[in-house]
């Protein structure tokens, strides 16, 4: 683990006038000033214990695909699907493995989507569709298939909504989903004691007639197969916005029922991941939000995961969404503050690649970077969003220092 610094010949957001030190600032009032002469030291942990977990399991997937070990493939994803195996970071192992698998054939149906081909990306899915032919009962490598198409119809839609589409990319779009969707229907969740296909049940919301009516359900068999998954959650805050199958009424009621039916896994933390998952898609999300249950519920999420995976991915959240909220001064200060205290608290070291990655509301993803400069973005965000945050201090001269036992303000050497 190295330790980075922040210091002169960095950019840092100044803090508005009329904003308190220690808190940070609507997005709309930040800008650059030049070098920063104060420092801010924090460890360097890269690769992240969350980062090296996805990476070998991704890489046993690919592995197995790349030598044809189809069948050894199925007993490991199957295996961790029903063992309900996690990262540390509480990714499903089966996921990543399923993810590795279908790598290749992704990339290579992607590049066809890239020269507009469509023809050419179904043609590459149907020699994974080969495999699938010699077991057509294996739920599994049908997994496998089935996200292959999910990912290949996320490519022809990029950013846009599906509604938005050249009629060429909505076809082609549709045509994958519904080949997902075909899948999907021919494997029960709990027959199969599976995760993963109560998981690609939701992906697929979008091929049905009537998705709003069915959303809730399908989540909440989602979330009762895999209570310990918090893409599980959040995918339904996502999924409960109005853009999506839901309204602000809908996604508030289901947060606070879902935080009910898993309370002895999350406690209300379960509220809080469900908007979490809304308000990392549309910070509107905050206009029906319990503020005070969402922060309690950060608080109980950092108390039953105090790993510095779930702190930086907090930290993130708290520091890169939270401050595009429109909202009253009062409730946007004590949102704020969330930001002060996870740092403060929790933080001890920096996972890049988890700010790197942090989503955030009404900005377009960036192209594919490879992961040096991955590293880079992720550093530069952690380090802009804390030198904002801690203006005060460091225009005055301080030094911010991250140790085992918390965060330090010190004199500047």
């Amino acid at each position: 683990m190295s330790r980075f610094s922040f210091s002169r010949g960095a950019l840092r957001p100044v803090q508005p006038s009329g904003v308190p030190a220690g808190r940070l600032s609507r997005a709309e009032d930040r800008t650059a000033v030049p070098p920063l002469r104060p420092r801010v030291e924090i460890p360097l942990c890269d690769p992240a214990p969350e980062q090296e977990a996805r990476d070998t399991f991704r890489a046993r997937g690919r592995f197995l695909a790349r030598q044809d070990a189809w069948d050894e493939l199925a007993r490991e994803i199957r295996a961790a699907d029903t063992g309900r195996v996690m990262t540390p970071g509480l990714t499903p192992a089966a996921s990543l493995l399923a993810e590795g698998a279908r790598a290749d054939v992704v990339g290579a149906a992607s590049n066809a989507v890239a020269r507009g081909e469509p023809a050419t990306a179904r043609a590459v899915l149907a020699a994974l569709e080969v495999v699938l032919e010699e077991t057509p009962d294996c739920p599994a490598l049908a997994y496998v298939v089935a996200r292959a198409h999910v990912d290949t119809a996320q490519a022809w839609r990029g950013a846009s909504l599906p509604g938005q589409l050249a009629p060429q990319r909505r076809d082609a779009h549709d045509w994958h989903m519904c080949a997902a969707t075909a899948l999907v229907d021919r494997f029960d969740p709990f027959e199969h004691d599976s995760p993963l296909w109560a998981g690609v049940r939701c992906d697929v919301l979008e091929t049905d007639p009537r998705p709003s009516q069915r959303v809730a359900d399908d989540y909440e068999d989602y979330i009762e197969l895999s209570p310990g998954n918090p893409d599980a959650l959040m995918g339904l805050g996502r999924d409960l916005l109005p853009s999506r199958f839901g309204t602000w009424e809908v996604l508030d009621s289901h947060a606070r029922r879902v935080s009910g039916l898993c309370r002895d896994v999350w406690g209300v933390a379960g509220y809080a991941l469900v908007y979490i998952g809304a308000l990392e898609r549309d910070i509107r999300a905050l206009m029906r939000m319990d503020i005070e249950l969402f922060v309690e519920g950060l608080h109980e999420l950092l108390a039953r995961h105090p790993d510095q995976h779930m702190a930086n991915r907090l930290a993130a959240f708290a520091g890169l969404t939270i401050v595009r909220a429109d909202m009253a001064r009062g409730d946007f200060d004590r949102l704020s503050d969330c930001f002060g205290w996870i740092v403060q608290d929790h933080l001890r070291e920096l996972h890049p690649m988890v700010w790197a990655e942090a989503p955030i509301p009404g900005t377009a993803t960036p192209a594919e970077l490879n992961e040096a400069d991955q590293i880079k973005r992720g550093k530069a965000r952690a380090i802009t969003t804390l030198a904002q945050y801690y203006a005060a201090p460091l225009e005055a001269g301080r030094r911010l220092v991250f140790t085992e036992d918390g965060l330090r303000i010190r004199k500047a050497e």
